[in-house]
């Protein structure tokens, strides 16, 4: 009786060891009921191997670094020689002509001419002008002698030498008195009578075509 007492005594001790353990490994009914989760233990993730890199580092993975540009070098050229000064018209392409405002006048009237000196070439050119080179003259139709000039008694010295661009002129104008004149101007001039005469221009050697008008009385 004793020793069966021992027996059982000893199996209730190991029954109840049992319970215990499996009560601690897979909890109880009351515990899942609750919303108590299961501890699981998370993988562990062993480091990536090689070297970590900084921030702002470049990656290993990227290109070789681009290879710096060189500037074109500059080829130094000979600037173009300046354009060759305008050369003096030649007689060739001057024109020199003479104008009357009206084809007539009475006598005594004071008639206006105007000289006018064109370049008639293709390229633009100089030319000299000035007062002591160009003149007006008046004489009888038909005849070469001078009844008038404009530089008779009008002796200046000027420096005129104009740039005139292909087909342009320039023009002096003046009034005759309707009365002779002479080299150097002497005191003594009469009135040119009722009459058919020319006016022609000229500059230097060059001398223009006539342009008639009349005297009426």
């Amino acid at each position: 009786m004793g020793t069966a007492v021992v027996v059982i005594v000893v199996i209730w001790a190991a029954g109840a060891l049992l319970g215990s353990a499996t009560s601690a490994i897979h909890g109880t009914a009351d515990d899942h009921a609750a919303g108590v989760p299961l501890a699981s233990a998370a993988p562990s993730n062993p480091p990536p191997t090689g070297r970590l890199s900084r921030p702002g580092a470049p990656s290993s993975s990227s290109s070789a670094p681009p290879t710096p540009s060189v500037a074109p070098s500059l080829t130094s050229t000979t600037p173009p020689p300046p354009p060759a000064p305008p050369q003096p018209c030649p007689d060739s392409v001057t024109l020199v002509t003479a104008m009357v405002s009206a084809p007539s006048y009475p006598v005594g009237a004071r008639p206006l001419f105007t000289l006018h000196i064109t370049n008639v070439g293709p390229l633009a050119c100089t030319r000299d002008v000035s007062h002591q080179f160009r003149a007006l003259v008046v004489v009888p139709v038909g005849s070469t002698a001078p009844l008038w000039s404009s530089s008779d008694c009008y002796s200046v010295v000027t420096h005129e030498i104009p740039l005139l661009q292909p087909g342009q002129a320039v023009s002096y104008r003046v009034d005759w008195a309707g009365r002779t004149s002479a080299p150097g101007c002497p005191g003594s001039r009469t009135v040119v009578p009722a009459g058919q005469y020319d006016v022609i221009g000229k500059l230097g050697n060059l001398t223009g075509a006539a342009t008639p008008f009349t005297l009426t009385s």
